[in-house]
């Protein structure tokens, strides 16, 4: 795939070279200006759910989530062990309220901690339609560009739709 990307890079620059070579600097410096005010817009809405999920940690409230995702969970991953089901509860959970980035390492310790193959898998298909109530990251990235928080209705049909679909295949599919 890096390779992919170079020859896009290099056909780019070639492009750009042969057709406006005055212009290849300030187009080069304004693709990075953009990238990295988006890292900067990003890493902030991802410090703040990052925080609120260590908040839920040190609270204690991850065990009530797990309490409240007990059975929801207990259906989709059978046979695991306590400490399986709290990483799980709060890789749910986090997913749902949009934090993607907060879910991964939740979703890590979930997996080293997990026993079952059909159930590791479970998670990754999960994690990959990912319902989501709130997309806080595209709703940021849209507020960015000067779009609205139109998109959360939608959003959230069409991950509900990709979970389910995805669920009823890994429990029909995987042995």
């Amino acid at each position: 795939m890096n390779i992919v990307f170079f020859l896009i890079l290099i056909c780019s620059i070639y492009l750009i070279t042969s057709k406006n070579p005055e212009q290849l600097m300030g187009v080069m410096l304004e693709g990075v200006n953009s990238s990295v005010g988006l890292c900067l817009k990003l890493f902030g809405i991802y410090a703040v759910w990052l925080s609120v999920l260590k908040i839920l940690e040190k609270g204690r409230l991850d065990k009530g989530l797990a309490q409240l995702l007990k059975k929801p969970i207990g259906f989709l991953f059978k046979d695991e062990s306590p400490e399986a089901y709290g990483h799980l509860s709060l890789n749910i959970s986090a997913n749902l309220l949009g934090m993607g980035g907060a879910a991964t390492p939740t979703g890590i310790k979930a997996m080293e901690t997990m026993r079952h193959k059909k159930n590791k898998i479970m998670l990754v298909v999960l994690n990959a339609t990912s319902i989501q109530l709130i997309p806080t990251t595209i709703v940021a990235m849209r507020a960015t560009f000067g779009g609205g928080a139109d998109i959360i209705l939608p959003s959230l049909a069409a991950t509900l739709f990709t979970s389910v679909i995805a669920v009823i295949l890994v429990k029909v599919l995987v042995r």
